[in-house]
């Protein structure tokens, strides 16, 4: 099934990317949009900042992480969708360790549209 493979893939990226395993995703298609919620997404040391209060900085760390790591998550979307990403956002919170991992994906009407039909 998508929605379990595209879990497991962005685990994985989450795994490779953060160095831990704890994070679990259920991953959720609705025409052009796949959601990915992931939860336990913190690290050790991530973790520790938020207990002393720096949350913030967890969360600009986070932010600041994806953006030079989106190419992986878009490709990884692509692959498993056979679709174009147009767009992809990230949101993260640290109480409680989650995020979501949004995807747009190109409409199947463009993707199947006769070469120089595209807007």
């Amino acid at each position: 099934m998508l929605t379990i493979a595209i879990s497991a893939a962005i685990t994985d990226l989450y795994r490779a990317f953060y160095g831990h395993d704890r994070a679990t995703a259920t991953t959720y298609i609705n025409d052009n949009v796949v959601l990915c919620v992931l939860e336990d997404i913190l690290t050790t040391e991530e973790s520790r900042l938020v207990e002393f209060g720096s949350h913030q900085a967890v969360i600009d760390g986070r932010v600041a992480f994806q953006t030079g790591t989106q190419d992986a998550f878009t490709t990884a979307i692509e692959n498993l969708t056979a679709r174009r990403v147009v767009a992809f956002m990230s949101a993260n919170q640290t109480t409680p360790g989650c995020a979501c991992e949004l995807f747009f994906l190109e409409s199947a009407a463009v993707m199947h549209a006769p070469v120089g039909a595209r807007p």
